[in-house]
């Protein structure tokens, strides 16, 4: 009988994996936003407490921790908008009974608005429109964004925001009308620079120019290889946002994943705590200053998801693998606020009415 090689092995494994879990990233195919749905009720932030950190991950002890706020009234929206379906009521959401609770995370910043005039809505989110009017000239913001809603079909870097993706867009650029110019940034994908375009447009800005950082602000940042590596493992079941999910929650990856791969895939991820404060003192923190007052930085799900969890210390409900299937919805992400004293404050925030979308009822444009 043949002896099998190592590198035999590690592709039947792989082979197995791509049967049995998932593919996904912001090229699959996420759920319409739903630009004029109402936040669902507080009582989903109340049963949902945050899953807690998995074994493997280290947490700098020497940087002040920062308890996130309790608040769940929902603020005014600053903009009217029109269209598609509510999304459920997050209500059903239930951590596994497996799961440890972790009530408090590290952070290199404050992830309360403080003496900002600001409330969150009753999943969390800050409206981005009242985010920029309640924050004074003296401050910088850095919003960091996911890309309008775009076409299910042509999946790369081509793929055009939908006639909802670019009102969405406007609509939100409406919410941040001023009397100054904003720098954009955006992946080098066709739908992160028409959201900035549109935003732009929305805010009465004309020919405002969007810079290509994809380097920067690029989907993989979470992960210790390229993105189409993970979409090439977790092809089915699943893809790509659960597995990003899981790994923002702190939750083990099991279920449909055959054993002997998790491993492999559990080497994907940076680790989640520090990975985060990283993203936000060297990638945002460190270039904000050579930025105008408001940035607008456009990116992907992959990022942006995990991002969110990061700043709300996992009590925003974005967990794609448990029903309702809250994924991050268009045009969320968070705030980075950085004062005249140079204290930073990040917060959740969203440019359509409601933070997260359910896959599955994604609405098809013609």
């Amino acid at each position: 009988m043949k002896k099998f090689s190592a590198k035999y092995l590690v592709s039947a494994l792989f082979a197995g994996l791509c049967f049995f879990a998932g593919c996904g990233d912001d090229s699959s195919s996420p759920v319409v936003a739903p630009v004029g749905a109402v936040s669902s009720s507080s009582v989903a932030q109340q049963q949902n407490p945050p899953v807690g950190l998995s074994s493997s991950e280290s947490i700098p002890t020497s940087v002040a921790s920062s308890a996130p706020s309790s608040a769940t009234s929902t603020p005014a929206s600053s903009a009217t908008d029109v269209n598609p379906p509510v999304p459920e009521s997050s209500s059903a959401a239930v951590v596994p009974a497996s799961s440890a609770v972790a009530q408090s995370g590290t952070f290199t910043f404050s992830n309360t608005p403080g003496a900002l005039a600001l409330t969150p809505d009753a999943d969390g989110f800050y409206d981005m429109g009242d985010v920029y009017k309640a924050v004074p000239k003296t401050s910088k913001i850095a919003f960091v964004i996911r890309h309008s809603k775009r076409e299910k079909k042509n999946m790369g870097k081509q793929s055009q925001l939908t006639p909802i993706g670019i009102q969405m867009a406007q609509t939100l650029g409406a919410k941040l009308v001023g009397d100054e110019p904003f720098y954009y940034a955006s992946t080098d994908f066709d739908r992160t620079r028409l959201t900035c375009e549109n935003i732009a447009i929305g805010r009465g800005e004309t020919g405002a120019e969007v810079v290509t950082w994809d380097e920067g602000i690029n989907g993989s940042y979470f992960l210790t290889v390229p993105s189409s590596t993970l979409d090439s493992v977790v092809s089915k079941k699943g893809g790509n946002p659960k597995y990003i999910a899981l790994y923002a929650y702190g939750v083990p990856f099991t279920g449909k994943v055959p054993a002997a791969v998790i491993p492999v895939v559990e080497t994907y991820f940076h680790e989640f705590y520090p990975r985060g404060n990283q993203f936000l003192n060297e990638v945002i923190v460190a270039n904000i200053s050579k930025w105008k007052r408001v940035s607008v930085l456009v990116s992907h799900d992959m990022l942006v998801e995990p991002l969110i969890v990061f700043v709300s210390n996992r009590t925003v409900d974005l967990r794609i693998y448990q029903s309702p299937f809250h994924w991050v919805n268009y045009l969320s992400g968070i705030a980075v606020i950085v004062d005249e004293a140079g204290a930073v404050t990040a917060l959740p925030v969203r440019g359509a009415d409601v933070g997260w979308m359910v896959m599955s009822e994604e609405v098809e444009e013609l």
